[in-house]
């Protein structure tokens, strides 16, 4: 083949591959969700690289030989440090982002209360220095990956309500809204930062719930307020109370923390005058119970609750009465019989000491 025509070739291949270097990067730029910043910038460095050698070829001097080494030297560098930063970019649609490989892998194990909210941290790297991160989840409920960042495409085959959010400070970490027993296993995550990498392996299983305790009351005050007390004590989570009335009255609620770790948690009603003599239902749900059960507890008619409270307080009132009436007639009959043993006790004395008057003489 004639020198000439495949020298030829060689330019317009050169020119060709710079300039779609150049248009790659140009692309890149405009969506640079796609591609991290390093591309970019060695796409740009390889284009011009590939049009000064098309230059150097065409002049096909002695002088220029140097450039050419130089050229091939710095193309092959580049060309390196492209096979360094491809490895961070290799998200698919259909499969997700994959790892890159990570020297260390920290293990650790977590444990939270069923029905709270979760944040799982993968590294203490603040989103401006982070360029992406993955987490792949291998839970009871199903396999599937949530990534996010500037080398990767926001990703979630999860779709049941976990989040990648950030914190104030700028941290990256995966959100559970409502941690369950499906959500137990296995949350594999890499972070990818620009001095290097990070990844993790977290077993996440939750804290084995205790079952509350039930009990209600009935509370009145002497102004006649009338307030029913459902309690759930002990329990670990805490549980939660509801009410089923048929009057529209709102609830107070309060939770306690035990020492043991456990939680108290109490709700009052405030029952309005004149309602209806039917049961008050307090409805409790735990997650120590099976899913979708709940415990109905029936509290005491308020009715009835009434009546009870005032025979008793009745009752009272007439013991009070008869232990104060038996202890003044104690108190009479004792004053009683002390007076009468003083009078015969002065009365013999009173006797000796008098004299009978003398006649006269």
């Amino acid at each position: 083949m004639n020198n000439k025509i495949f020298e030829m070739f060689v330019i317009l291949d050169d020119i060709a591959m710079g300039l779609l270097l150049l248009l790659h990067a140009v692309v890149v730029w405009m969506n640079n969700k796609i591609f991290e910043m390093f591309v970019i910038l060695d796409d740009i460095a390889m284009g011009l690289l590939l049009l000064l050698h098309a230059v150097v070829v065409w002049m096909n001097n002695k002088i220029f030989e140097m450039f050419v080494i130089l050229d091939d030297i710095a193309m092959g560098l580049l060309l390196l440090l492209h096979a360094v930063v491809g490895n961070y970019i290799i998200p698919t649609a259909s499969q997700g982002p994959k790892f890159t490989k990570s020297l260390l892998t920290e293990f650790r194990s977590e444990t939270h209360d069923l029905g709270s909210g979760v944040d799982l941290i993968c590294t203490n790297k603040t989103w401006n220095e982070m360029i992406h991160t993955i987490w792949k989840l291998n839970t009871e409920r199903s396999q599937c990956t949530i990534a996010s960042g500037f080398g990767v495409q926001d990703y979630d085959s999860c779709n049941d309500g976990k989040l990648l959010n950030n914190t104030k400070s700028g941290g990256s970490y995966l959100h559970i809204p409502f941690f369950s027993k499906a959500d137990e296993g296995l949350y594999h995550c890499e972070a990818v930062y620009r001095d290097g990498s990070y990844s993790a392996e977290i077993k996440l299983s939750a804290e084995v719930p205790v079952s509350p305790q039930i009990s209600t009351r009935l509370d009145i005050f002497r102004n006649g307020k009338r307030e029913v007390v459902c309690s759930a004590i002990g329990g670990k989570p805490a549980a939660s109370i509801s009410w089923r009335n048929k009057w529209n009255s709102s609830a107070t609620q309060s939770s306690t923390k035990n020492s043991d770790g456990s939680f108290t948690m109490e709700s009052r009603l405030i029952l309005p005058d004149h309602v209806p003599a039917d049961n008050l239902s307090c409805i409790i749900t735990h997650p120590s119970w099976t899913e979708g059960h709940t415990e109905l507890i029936q509290a005491l008619n308020h009715e009835e609750s009434t009546a009870s409270f005032s025979l008793q307080y009745s009752v009272l009132s007439v013991c009070s009465v008869m232990l104060m009436s038996g202890f003044l007639a104690a108190c009479f009959i004792l004053r009683t019989s002390v007076r009468k043993k003083r009078n015969k006790v002065w009365r013999p004395i009173y006797a000796m000491s008098t004299v009978e008057p003398r006649g006269p003489s």
